[in-house]
C-alpha cells in the first residue's frame, strides 16, 4: 500500500502565519500538525513497514518539512516529491505518484487533515478500489467538496448538494490516476477529476468519517478553528505523548 500526503499548499487563509510557515508545520502543542498526521498513518494496524511507502508531496516552503522530518519518521523511510507549479490537488497527486509503488492502490491524505488510525485501517482493508471520505456537515457556507450519494456509492464528488462533504482522505486505484487533471475548475482539483471518472462509469464509494479535523478551516473563523484543533489534541494527549 502507498500512503501519499499532500503538503504543498500555501495556507493563504491562515493570514500572516502563511507568509513564513508551511501550513502543515503549524504547531499543535509540541509538534507540527504534519507529525500528528504521520503518527496516525504509521499507527494503523494495516501499515506494513517492510512494504508500504510513505510519500510527501511538497511545494511552498517544502524545505521546512524536509529539514524537520529528514529522510525518515518513526523508523519509516520518507519519500519526497516537489510538486513544482501549484496547479491544484490533481496535479499534486500525479506528482506524488512517481514515488509510489506502481500498480498498487494509494491512500491519499491532505496534509491539513487528520484521521484516526482506525480510519486508515478501514480504507486499507476495504474491497472498494476508489473511496472518498464523507463527513456529515450541514452549514450555510459553500463547500465545493459537498457530495451526493446513493447509499455508500458516490454519485457526485464535486459541487454536490447532499448533507455530506468530502473530508480530505482518499483511496485511489491505478485507474483513477488516469483521470487526474481531466477536468479543471478554478484549478485542477482532484475531486473534479473524480467526478469525471464517475461520469465515465468508474465506481466510487464513500466511508463516513465521524470526526473531521481540518487545520485552518474558516467556520466560524480560522482563529476559532485553530483553537478547536488544539483542544481536540489536548484531549487526546495521553494517547500519544
Amino acid at each position: 500500500m502507498n500512503y501519499m500526503i499532500l503538503a504543498a499548499g500555501k495556507g493563504s487563509r491562515m493570514g500572516e502565519l502563511g507568509s513564513y510557515l508551511q501550513k502543515c508545520m503549524f504547531p499543535i502543542l509540541d509538534r507540527p500538525f504534519l507529525a500528528l498526521v504521520l503518527d496516525s498513518v504509521l499507527a494503523n494496524k494495516c501499515f506494513d513497514p517492510a512494504s508500504d511507502r510513505v510519500v510527501i508531496v511538497t511545494g511552498y516552503r517544502g524545505d521546512q518539512i524536509e529539514s524537520f522530518f529528514t529522510s525518515s519518521w518513526g523508523g519509516i523511510q520518507l519519500r519526497y516529491v516537489d510538486q513544482g507549479p501549484a496547479l491544484g490537488t490533481a496535479h499534486a497527486v500525479l506528482a506524488g505518484r512517481s514515488a509510489c509503488a506502481a500498480g498498487e492502490p494509494v491512500i491519499i491524505i491532505q496534509g491539513d487533515v487528520w484521521a484516526p488510525p482506525g480510519y486508515f485501517e478501514e480504507l486499507a482493508t476495504s474491497k472498494a478500489e476508489n473511496i472518498l471520505s464523507a463527513h456529515h456537515h450541514i452549514c450555510s457556507a459553500r463547500h465545493d467538496e459537498r457530495m451526493d450519494m446513493d447509499g455508500n456509492r458516490v454519485t457526485r464528488a464535486f459541487q454536490g448538494s447532499g448533507p455530506f462533504i468530502e473530508s480530505g482522505v482518499w483511496k485511489f486505484s491505478p485507474a483513477m490516476f488516469g483521470y487526474m487533471m481531466s477536468r479543471k475548475a478554478d484549478e485542477y482539483r482532484a475531486l473534479a477529476s473524480v467526478q469525471a471518472a464517475i461520469e465515465d462509469g468508474l465506481e466510487v464509494t464513500a466511508i463516513e468519517q465521524e470526526t473531521w479535523i481540518h487545520l485552518g478551516g474558516t467556520e466560524p473563523s480560522v482563529r476559532d478553528n485553530l483553537a478547536s484543533v488544539t483542544r481536540f489534541f489536548l484531549g487526546r494527549a495521553p494517547s500519544w505523548c
